[in-house]
């Protein structure tokens, strides 16, 4: 660990993914120091390049992920792992206290429970109704019973999606009775109801202390393209705010929680909960509200923390691209360890970067 003072060694975990370099981003504005880390399954990721120093692991599924993390850690001094990486998640939280004791770095995630409810939205869509939440109407797949209700309650279109996944893979607009047929065909699945429209969905990041108090929330209003945020803009939502920050201490999440919601005439549903580091947290980084920050902060340093109210900001997502020689490449995939990029050798495309 770490000696008292000196920089923080943060590890994240699968940098090749959206959520875990969103952290990058953030942990890049925060001003706690920190020596940061990156691990992913592959050389050519991105984030690879971008850390202080990479390492190449197995799979989290994989026998030897846990004996590789322990070297990387105990070699590095890692003090705490952060990740996005839902695979990654679900070791973490099924092995937590064998991943602390065995790599001695902090890995602070959610309980089994809170983490099953927020990873299966048939779950989600039960815990709702459960603790009185304005949630949609919802029906499993297999349950046709269940789905002629729902069809009878709030008729067409609906919405079909895996109970578990992100980012609308797999999701389907059910428009009559033959799409329906077709959606409950498919295993695992989960029939919803539409909710309001596309001007009006919201994602709200809040963050919960270690005491399940609230320490801040921001609304933004966004624009999907893909399953993930293109456009969002800041609102001062009073209603969406007070719904999300409900949802997020009812839950009892550990740190970043982000809710997801759209506003109809019965006021702000929430339709998806997700209990850790989602893809706008460098958005919401950027415009003040570091939860990367204060995940260190509170769960590394034992500071109590308080994240600012921010009503302000907008933000215009974009494709970039971060160029690697493949010589580069082919060292790290020989070696299974990057130390970035070379003085002079590839780099971030500059393009929006003026001045």
């Amino acid at each position: 660990m770490t000696p008292p003072g000196a920089p923080l060694t943060v590890l994240v975990l699968a940098v090749g993914g959206n959520v875990s370099q969103g952290i990058l981003k953030a942990l890049q504005r925060s001003t706690v120091p920190c020596r940061v880390l990156g691990t992913d399954v592959s050389a050519p990721q991105m984030g690879l390049y971008t850390v202080e120093r990479g390492f190449v692991v197995p799979w989290a599924h994989e026998d030897s992920f846990l004996p590789s993390l322990k070297r990387i850690c105990k070699a590095e001094s890692v003090d705490i792992m952060l990740t996005g990486c839902e695979p990654v998640l679900d070791f973490f939280v099924a092995h937590r206290a064998e991943v602390e004791a065995v790599t001695g770095a902090l890995c602070p995630v959610n309980t089994p429970e809170t983490h099953a409810i927020c990873e299966d939205k048939l779950l989600t869509c039960q815990w709702l109704d459960a603790q009185g939440f304005n949630g949609p109407g919802y029906a499993e797949s297999c349950d046709a019973e269940a789905v002629s209700a729902l069809v009878e309650a709030v008729g067409y279109p609906l919405i079909a999606k895996p109970r578990r996944g992100g980012g609308s893979r797999g999701l389907i607009r059910v428009e009559d009775a033959d799409d329906l047929a077709y959606a409950m065909r498919k295993p695992g699945y989960l029939i919803q109801e539409s909710l309001g429209d596309d001007d009006h969905e919201y994602t709200v990041g809040c963050f919960v202390d270690r005491d399940g108090e609230l320490a801040g929330s921001l609304v933004m209003r966004r624009d999907l393209v893909a399953g993930t945020t293109y456009r969002a803009w800041v609102e001062d939502n009073p209603a969406v705010q007070a719904e999300s920050e409900r949802i997020a201490t009812a839950l009892k999440a550990v740190g970043p929680c982000n809710v997801q919601l759209r506003m109809t005439e019965r006021g702000p549903v929430c339709f998806e909960i997700n209990a850790r580091f989602s893809g706008t947290a460098p958005i919401r980084a950027a415009l003040g509200f570091n939860e990367a920050e204060a995940f260190l902060r509170h769960f590394a340093l034992n500071e109590p923390v308080t994240l600012p109210r921010i009503t302000e900001g907008m933000a215009l997502r974009y494709w970039n691209e971060l160029y690697v020689p493949p010589a580069v490449v082919n060292r790290v995939t020989a070696s299974g360890i990057s130390d970035g990029l070379p003085p002079g050798e590839g780099g971030v495309e500059p393009y929006g970067m003026r001045g």
